[in-house]
């Protein structure tokens, strides 16, 4: 081998370098990323109040606040954090050596049963661009082979398939802020008598709970044991009294 070419090759792989450590998965965490108060003529932005959220939940833009509505409907994400660390992670150069660059995700799961997630939501004219294809495998390699996390980008197409996100929006919007323990308890009666699948409708009709004008307090019951893991809906068509309800438990 030449000289010349030696010379060419990168050094031996440099190891990223995470900060805090715990990847910002800690109740209180910290938003690390710089940005102006405000996107201004760039994309809506705002404050959100995510109850998985460890710490503040700003969004960047209305895919993110998107984002954020399936992992809060998605009973497998326990918590997570916002742009809760910064990743310092190299890609070769054509001089032999290594740059260093700075990634902060935009969200870190942590999943209910221990494993973790970094996940970046990214529209897809960002993520075509040549400067993001080459930086995406190295984030990806230091993520897996430094820390042992998966690291995820998701597009738009993802995130807005519908009738997924509107089903997660109906399930986001019937969450308890006082739970109503009676409900709860007649739906699981109820399930535990009725052979499943059976239809929200089915259960709604057997359950026979009073609720005021303009509420049932069986259909948000039913929400909320989906959002908890205890049933399984079907995201792929929109909600109705149709729509299947299936067992399952989380462990």
């Amino acid at each position: 081998m030449s000289t010349a070419s030696a010379s060419t090759e990168p050094a031996i792989r440099l190891r990223s370098s995470i900060v805090p450590e715990n990847l910002g998965l800690a109740l209180g965490a910290a938003v690390v990323r710089k940005v102006k108060k405000r996107n201004y003529m760039c994309a809506v932005d705002g404050d959100g109040s995510d109850h998985k959220a460890l710490g503040p939940a700003p969004f960047r833009s209305l895919l993110e606040r998107d984002l954020r509505t399936l992992l809060g409907a998605n009973p497998t994400i326990a918590d997570y954090a916002i742009e809760p660390h910064e990743l310092k992670y190299f890609i070769p150069n054509k001089r032999g050596g290594y740059d260093p660059h700075v990634y902060v995700p935009d969200v870190v799961c942590r999943c209910r049963q221990g494993r973790i997630v970094v996940v970046d939501a990214k529209i897809s004219f960002i993520a075509d661009r040549p400067k993001w294809k080459i930086r995406e495998p190295f984030i990806r390699e230091a993520y897996w082979l430094d820390h042992g996390v998966r690291f995820k980008t998701i597009q738009e197409l993802d995130i807005r398939a519908q009738p997924r996100l509107a089903n997660c929006q109906v399930l986001e919007r019937h969450r308890y802020i006082v739970p109503d323990h009676a409900a709860l308890m007649r739906i699981r009666d109820m399930l535990a008598e009725i052979s499943l699948p059976a239809t929200i409708g089915d259960v709604v009709r057997s359950a026979r709970l009073n609720s005021r004008n303009g509420e049932c307090r069986a259909f948000t019951a039913i929400m909320n044991l989906a959002l908890a893991g205890e049933l399984v809906l079907d995201l792929t068509i929109p909600f109705s009294c149709l729509t299947l309800i299936h067992q399952a438990t989380i462990r």
